[in-house]
């Protein structure tokens, strides 16, 4: 199967494996032909890319790492549980933060016991459903980079628990600031950075959670040089936490599509984390990220410099700009027999 964006959909096309939507219903069904009512359909969803099947790529097959079922139950118990802490009803969103806990100790599990040597970015990434998707796709990003460190199963689970909450303070953020389409003004910035500290507050008070994932939520901000929120603290007296979660909430917002602007493709966001080494981001926990995290993933379309367009067949752990690649279109025309480069070499 292989990977597409979008907007490169064309008729005739089939859908390569079932793709649901976050309440679990079906969006496009294995097999499907692509038509141009479909196209239309689909598009209300902002779907970035879609598997299809193809003769180029019917040899490749797609790892996962977290079922479909398993991040939409984790996408679904926090979004009742934030619906429940807006009605200011206790007893209701006690009730969901013990579901999000076991959701919770559900991804932490699956990303221990997985047995991958190197992930893909669409396999950790959801793509719709922003508001309530990005903590699940931060907490499984912050697991595999505390997998990396060798952290152990406890540890594991306290990172996971600060990552699914990190952003739990937007709840007491003006919902036209959250959902403003332009720059935010000077005055509405500093209003959002309280959201660090708001969450922390809220969470210590109402939540009996481990310590250590209550700095996740305070220091997700902070950069590695000193220059974050909402302390201002650097380096090493930054919690793990707090460093980890940094990386893995930047990654995920450069690469979803947000109000204000398009999401990035996985390797421009990747290179921006990896930009941002000794600046924003502990130099350490970047090179574990880059070592295990490829932005790639199989069966992704990559479209050269010179023209080429290929597909891509493997990657490499740490290097992750040069997979290895089938070459299907050269001079703009489709080729019989496709040939293997490695990309950024041949």
């Amino acid at each position: 199967m292989r990977l597409v964006e979008f907007s490169d959909l064309k008729t005739g096309m089939q859908i390569a494996d079932d793709f649901y939507s976050i309440n679990g219903s079906i969006l496009a069904k294995k097999g499907t032909e692509i038509t141009e009512r479909y196209i239309d359909n689909l598009s209300q969803y902002e779907i970035p890319y879609l598997y299809v099947l193809d003769d180029y790529s019917e040899d490749l097959e797609i790892q996962c790492t977290i079922t479909s079922k398993t991040r939409n139950e984790a996408t679904q118990n926090l979004k009742k549980l934030y619906l429940a802490i807006q009605s200011r009803n206790k007893g209701l969103y006690h009730k969901h933060m013990q579901a999000c806990l076991e959701s919770i100790d559900k991804l932490t599990e699956d990303i221990i016991s997985e047995k991958i040597d190197l992930y893909d970015v669409f396999d950790i990434k959801m793509i719709e459903n922003y508001s309530y998707q990005q903590p699940v796709n931060v907490t499984i990003i912050s697991l595999i980079i505390g997998k990396c460190l060798e952290l152990s199963s406890l540890e594991m689970y306290r990172l996971a628990i600060g990552a699914f909450f990190h952003d739990i303070g937007n709840m007491f953020m003006p919902i036209e600031i959250l959902e403003k389409k332009g720059k935010l003004t000077d005055e509405e910035y500093e209003l959002i950075k309280t959201h660090t500290v708001e969450g922390y507050r809220f969470a210590k008070d109402e939540f009996n959670l481990p310590m250590r994932s209550y700095l996740a939520i305070l220091q997700h901000h902070e950069r590695y040089d000193g220059g974050g929120y909402p302390t201002k603290k650097a380096g090493e007296d930054i919690s793990i936490y707090g460093r980890i979660v940094a990386i893995a909430d930047v990654f995920d917002a450069l690469s979803s599509r947000r109000r204000q602007r398009d999401a990035l493709n996985p390797a421009q966001a990747f290179k921006m984390i990896i930009e941002g080494m000794g600046t924003a981001f502990d130099p350490k926990l970047v090179r574990a990220f880059a070592d295990r995290v490829s932005p790639y993933p199989i069966g992704f379309t990559i479209k050269l410099e010179d023209g080429r367009e290929c597909i891509v067949t493997k990657n490499f752990r740490g290097k992750p700009f040069n997979p290895e690649a089938r070459v299907i279109k050269e001079n703009n025309k489709r080729l019989e027999t496709p040939y293997i480069i490695t990309v950024g070499v041949d």
